[in-house]
């Protein structure tokens, strides 16, 4: 698990259940998002005119966003783990 701050569950504040079932919500649409963002065309032929080194650019733009829905999924994985225990 990572170094984040997790919710407490106590008489005060938000339910477990509650929590669980938001944070799951979350979970299974960015799930959704991964699976169309990873659907959409992406072709060397849409970054040749812009030249040699657009496609590379663009690659590695693409990657990092991918790589940011895989944190925010990490981050939700976390808040559902620590729900669990």
């Amino acid at each position: 698990m990572s170094d984040l701050t997790l919710p407490s569950i106590h008489l005060n504040g938000s339910g477990r259940r509650k929590l669980t079932e938001d944070y799951s919500a979350a979970y299974n649409k960015l799930i959704q998002f991964r699976d169309s963002f990873r659907a959409i065309e992406f072709n060397a032929r849409d970054y040749y005119p812009q030249g040699n080194s657009a496609f590379s650019k663009a690659r590695t733009d693409r990657d990092i966003m991918e790589h940011k829905i895989g944190s925010l999924m990490q981050y939700l994985e976390d808040h559902l783990l620590h729900l669990a225990e």
